[in-house]
């Protein structure tokens, strides 16, 4: 029941951030913020892709393993990204979270 709770949690976000970042104007500006403009679109991609895998992970583990140690990963890149443009730490809070979420992701579906 928890990996399922944290797979909804974890997969409704990526497709929200994912969607965001491929179709509404706010994040271009944070691209152009990061000095990575054309990272956006594979970025909501992967965001996309990796929802995805995190909720098909729920009936293939090692699917969702991978799924959400590329969210982790991609979620600590950003903190990095965000610590070198010097943000304030408010700011990386749900990068943060998301990529303690996923890290807990990748060994309850090991586990299972």
């Amino acid at each position: 029941m928890l990996l399922v709770t944290l797979a909804a949690v974890s997969a409704l976000a990526f497709l929200y951030y994912g969607s965001e970042t491929l179709f509404a104007d706010p994040p271009r500006g944070e691209f152009d913020r990061y000095g990575m403009p054309k990272m956006r679109v594979f970025v909501g991609s992967m965001q996309m892709l990796g929802a995805a895998g995190v909720a098909l992970g729920i009936v293939v583990a090692p699917l969702g393993a991978a799924a959400a140690g590329g969210l982790t990963l991609m979620m600590l890149l950003g903190l990095a990204a965000r610590y070198k443009i010097r943000d304030a730490p408010r700011l990386m809070i749900p990068a943060g979270s998301l990529a303690v979420l996923n890290a807990t992701l990748v060994v309850l579906f090991i586990a299972q």
